[in-house]
């Protein structure tokens, strides 16, 4: 079976292509084959790993689908999928138009996941703000536990979760729902900055790195691809990331 992961967070600035991007590093050297699909207005990460960017999230209602010479585009996805993982990079503010897809469809249904061999997952940036977790809030009671989430803690946005984990707005998300949570590890901003002027994909651009920041990269991917090796979503460990039971 196939999956369609989102790459989400719902709100700009949470490093949902940078992750994307290491993501699909992880899949590159763990050899799994999969689709990108770039669906930002801006697809940057699409640009460099030659993804698809002619798919986009238009349609929010059904009036609109009907009259829509491009709105339907999305039902790609699904045809992508029956041949391998897909991973869907999404702008901000477009879960309403996902979850019109998803739910008109019937995406979710476990008769359809029969016959498609397709599953879904999301994977949720934050950076622990009140805002990003009511973000989160949104979308994990939008889909009932019928569409897995990973909440991706961005430890480049907020070193510090202490606080976060101890207050109320995630304690009280935990006890009501079940997600898994990664820490996505925090990268110096000048090395960022350079890895984006660049435009080639980890493997590449590695050797034009000066040499403390190809140290500081190395360590950088590593820890996160272990991160999203624990989830066990790739078939690739038996030890999955933290879960919350409810």
């Amino acid at each position: 079976m196939a999956t369609i992961f989102f790459i989400d967070s719902e709100k700009g600035s949470m490093g949902k292509s940078l992750f994307c991007r290491c993501l699909l590093h992880f899949l590159e050297q763990k050899k799994i084959t999969y689709k990108l699909v770039d669906t930002d207005p801006k697809p940057d990460v699409a640009q460099i790993y030659q993804g698809t960017k002619d798919i986009q999230f238009t349609a929010s209602d059904e009036a609109t689908m009907m009259y829509s010479q491009t709105a339907g585009e999305v039902d790609k996805l699904i045809e992508l999928a029956m041949e391998e993982n897909v991973i869907v990079n999404l702008p901000a503010k477009v879960h309403q138009q996902v979850k019109f897809w998803v739910e008109g469809n019937n995406l979710l249904e476990e008769s359809f996941a029969k016959e498609s061999g397709v599953s879904f997952c999301k994977f949720f940036l934050s950076n622990g703000s009140d805002i990003s977790l009511e973000l989160l809030k949104d979308s994990l009671q939008t889909y009932q536990g019928k569409l897995p989430h990973i909440l991706v803690r961005n430890k480049g946005l907020r070193l510090d979760w202490s606080e976060i984990d101890s207050g109320d707005r995630l304690t009280k998300l935990k006890s009501e729902h079940q997600f898994l949570e990664l820490d996505f590890p925090g990268l110096r901003r000048t090395d960022i900055e350079f890895i984006d002027r660049q435009q080639q994909p980890f493997s590449q651009v590695m050797a034009e790195l000066p040499l403390l920041s190809r140290q500081r990269v190395k360590t950088f991917l590593s820890e996160t691809m272990a991160a999203i090796e624990s989830t066990g979503k790739f078939g690739t460990s038996s030890t999955e990331a933290t879960a919350n039971k409810k």
